[in-house]
C-alpha cells in the first residue's frame, strides 16, 4: 500500500503577484515569522482586496486556522478560490486538496483534478502527488498506474521523500513501471535518508531491511552506487 500524504500549504504563496506593495508584503511576512498574526492580517487584508494572490493565499490560511482572524471556513474558501483563479500555485494546490479530501467543501474529484493539475504543472510536488494518488486509486478517473508513476516520478525528482518512497514501492511491485528491485531499493533508500519523511528510525530500518531483502549480495552494492549517483545529481541522474 502506498503512502499518500496530503496537507494544505499554509502561509506559502509560490508565485509573485506583481500588484502588492513589496514593503507591505515584506512587513506582513516578517510579522508572520514573529508570530504576530494580527499585524500580518492587517497588512495582508488590503493587499488581498486589491487582488494580490500571495496575500489572498495567506489570508485564506489565517481564516482556515484562526490565527490573526477568527476561524471562518467560508472566508478561507473564498480567498483560496480567488488566489487559485489568479494562478497562485499554492492556492491551486490547497483548493485541489480541499476538493480531494472534502475539507470545507463537498468532495469533488473533477475539481480536485482540475486544480491539482494546474498546481502540478507549476512544479508543486505535493500537487503532483495529489494527481498521482488519484490515478493510482482510480479516484474520479480510470485507474492508471502508468500515469500515477509519471507524476510520482516528477515529485521524486524534486526530492519529495514521500514520492521517492512511493516510487520505490511501485518499482518493487511493478506498478506502472517494469519491476526493478534495484531501482526499488534506490528510491526507497533515498527516501528514508530524509528527516522530512516522517518515520521513526525503527520504521526506516524496517523499510530498508525489507527492501534490501529483494536484492542479492552482488546487487546491493550496485543499488547503493545508483542511490549515491542519484543523490549527488540532486535526483536528476537516476536512470
Amino acid at each position: 500500500m502506498l503512502n499518500w500524504v496530503r496537507c494544505l500549504v499554509l502561509f506559502l504563496a509560490l508565485l509573485p503577484a506583481g500588484l502588492a506593495s513589496a514593503d507591505d508584503y515584506a512587513a506582513a511576512t516578517e510579522a508572520t515569522r514573529k508570530g504576530d498574526y494580527a499585524a500580518a492580517f492587517k497588512l495582508l487584508k488590503p493587499l488581498a482586496e486589491k487582488g494580490d494572490a500571495r496575500a489572498q493565499t495567506e489570508l485564506a490560511a489565517m481564516y482556515m486556522i484562526g490565527k490573526g482572524a477568527p476561524r471562518d471556513p467560508r472566508e478561507a474558501i473564498k480567498w483560496t478560490k480567488l488566489a487559485a483563479e489568479r494562478g497562485n500555485a499554492a492556492a491551486q494546490y490547497n483548493l485541489g486538496t480541499m476538493y480531494l479530501e472534502g475539507q470545507l467543501v463537498a468532495r469533488d474529484y473533477k475539481e480536485a483534478m482540475k486544480w491539482s493539475l494546474l498546481a502540478a504543472g507549476q512544479g508543486v510536488a505535493a500537487a503532483q502527488m495529489n494527481v498521482a494518488s488519484m490515478y493510482y486509486e482510480g479516484a474520479g478517473v480510470q485507474q492508471d498506474y502508468g500515469e500515477a508513476a509519471k507524476w510520482v516520478r516528477l515529485a521524486a525528482a524534486q526530492g519529495d521523500p514521500e514520492a521517492q518512497l512511493n516510487l520505490g514501492t511501485m518499482y518493487a511491485q511493478g506498478q506502472g513501471v517494469a519491476q526493478d528491485f534495484l531501482r526499488g531499493y534506490m528510491w526507497t533508500h533515498l527516501a528514508i535518508e530524509q528527516p522530512a519523511l516522517g518515520m521513526t528510525e525503527s520504521e526506516k530500518k524496517s523499510v530498508h531491511d525489507l527492501s534490501a531483502k529483494t536484492l542479492s549480495a552482488e546487487e546491493l552494492p550496485k543499488a547503493e552506487a545508483m542511490a549515491k549517483k542519484c543523490r549527488e545529481s540532486k535526483f536528476k541522474d537516476c536512470d
